[in-house]
């Protein structure tokens, strides 16, 4: 661990102190480093041990600092079309919700200007962060966007209309009763731009033009354009702690051969991977409900080949060494004034000499490794082999196992037809009897009937050959009693009976003889031997 790692404070108040010879704008040189109210939580119990001193704020004239002239020049020349509305405004303020101080850091530098485009008035707020601070900045305006705003003002995140001005940027809009106003806020490195105007003002557009106008002015004056949040943390004032500028070493250690399997080792020593084994893997028949023969084997899963070792050991890494820090995070030292981090050349040399022997001593111990995981290898492909073989073996008899069940299941399939065909053919028969039987009552039914029509017709002749004779009675009786009728009327016959076997035809079903009865086939034999029935 370094000395700025064990001690930060150390690096914290050396460059505080150096902000006391920087020219400027009038604002505390404590603002340009970022520490007016940010207090960094120590990371350890042995960082709180070390006194450190704190650094005191120190009222400097710092007028040339290459943010203030490059976003006073961004905003004295504004874009084409851009109408100015007033002069630059310095120590100015952004518009809400972005107003409170980033978690207790203030910008070093904050113009101010009016503009009037397209018929519209808006306020451009260009800030500019210490070193690497303005991506961290951002991060935490977002975060406390709502309670800067206060409870009687509502804010809502809105989306782009089109592209993204800068490396990141966000839209947002303010109500107030019946009051509105929108906000877009880009950032580039250490530099935040704020956009104010109404709701409706075509902010997006603006802020790309802007983007771009910035962007120029910006070049060669600020170092990393497009900073991250975890570029901060090479400043001793981030919040998420100082971590001290580090670049990529590369160490090596001597390449080792492959090992030597032990005498009579019966062990192949194979490539790095091993041969590819062709496995097919066994797909075992369901066992059915009709008895089977031989046995499916008990199921085997498919093996599988062990993870290889690299085909050599690793001997180069890149090891984090500690260096000096000239230009900074973001957009750099320079940018706003400050002075580099104070950098001991003697500590950091004995700390990267640890740094190097450590990731050496890594390397060395990971070669041995290498070793040793490729015997391993070896003795586990070796069990792969026979596992593979035992699978094929499985694999082969699963085949002949599911070949000899597949022969018995078409001897089912030819039982199960003929059965079929044999309950085809005893409801044949038996519908045959039923048909017969209903056409014996029908015939029988009809035989009745054409007896009783002729009962019923014989009864009818009687009643009226009755009637008949009681009126010629009756006819006598007028003409005069023992008087003998001259002419007697001879009485109507009587009708002739229908034959009715003659006249009722006979189904011809019962004259045909049943269909054979059926013989039901006889299901397969039982393969298994008696002892394992």
């Amino acid at each position: 661990m370094s000395v700025f790692e064990k001690r930060p404070g150390m690096a914290l108040a050396a460059g505080a102190l150096t902000l006391s010879a920087v020219a400027g704008t009038g604002l505390f040189a404590l603002h340009l480093s970022g520490t007016t109210t940010v207090a960094t939580s120590p990371a350890s119990a042995e960082q709180t041990a070390v006194p450190v001193a704190k650094p005191e704020p120190v009222a400097a004239k710092i007028r040339d600092v290459p943010a203030e002239a490059a976003l006073t020049e961004a905003l004295e020349k504004a874009p084409k079309d851009w109408k100015t509305a007033g002069s630059v405004q310095r120590s100015a303020t952004p518009p809400l919700p972005f107003s409170c101080t980033a978690g207790g850091s203030a910008p070093a530098v904050a113009l101010s200007r009016q503009f009037r485009v397209d018929s519209e008035r808006v306020q451009v707020v260009a800030t500019a962060y210490t070193a690497g601070l303005g991506a961290e900045a951002m991060a935490r305006l977002m975060d406390d966007a709502d309670s800067c705003a206060g409870g009687g003002v509502a804010v809502r995140v809105g989306d782009f209309d089109g592209k993204k001005p800068g490396v990141e940027a966000h839209r947002v809009f303010t109500y107030e009763g019946f009051s509105s106003a929108q906000v877009v806020a880009f950032r580039r490195g250490d530099v935040v731009v704020f956009i104010a105007g109404s709701e409706g003002a075509p902010l997006s557009r603006l802020a790309r033009e802007l983007n771009g106008h910035l962007a120029g002015r910006l070049e060669g004056v600020c170092a990393d354009q497009k900073s991250t949040v975890e570029d901060a943390r090479r400043s001793p004032w981030s919040a998420a702690g100082y971590r001290p500028y580090t670049v990529n070493d590369t160490v090596s250690v001597r390449d080792l051969p492959l090992p030597r399997l032990a005498k009579g080792s019966e062990v192949e020593a194979v490539g790095l991977p091993g041969p590819k084994i062709k496995i097919e893997r066994a797909k075992p028949a369901e066992e059915p409900i009709y008895p089977v023969w031989p046995p499916m084997p008990d199921k085997k899963a498919v093996p599988k080949p062990p993870a290889s070792p690299d085909k050599a050991p690793v001997t180069q890494a890149k090891v984090a060494v500690l260096a000096e820090d000239e230009t900074g995070p973001g957009c750099g030292w320079a940018f706003t004034g400050m002075s580099p981090v104070a950098f001991d050349a003697k500590a950091a040399g004995q700390d990267n000499e640890e740094r190097r022997a450590k990731a050496t001593e890594q390397l060395a111990a990971g070669t041995v490794r290498w070793q040793r995981d490729v015997l391993e290898y070896w003795e586990a492909y070796d069990g792969y082999v026979d596992d593979a073989a035992e699978y094929k073996d499985y694999a082969a008899d699963v085949r002949k196992v599911n070949k000899a069940w597949d022969a018995i299941g078409e001897k089912w399939d030819e039982y199960w037809v003929a059965y079929d065909a044999y309950q085809a053919a005893l409801g044949t028969r038996s519908q045959f009897f039923v048909d017969q039987d209903n056409a014996r009552a029908r015939y029988q039914n009809a035989l009745d009937q054409c007896e009783a029509d002729n009962r019923e017709a014989a009864e009818e002749a009687r009643k009226q050959a009755e009637e008949r004779e009681k009126e010629r009675d009756e006819d006598e009786k007028d003409e005069g009693e023992g008087e003998d009728s001259e002419e007697q009327q001879e009485p109507a016959p009587a009708p002739a009976p229908v034959d009715c076997e003659a006249a009722v035809a006979v189904p011809a079903i019962l004259s045909y003889a049943p269909p054979p009865a059926p013989s039901e086939p006889a299901q397969p034999k039982d393969p298994r031997p008696a002892n394992r029935r």
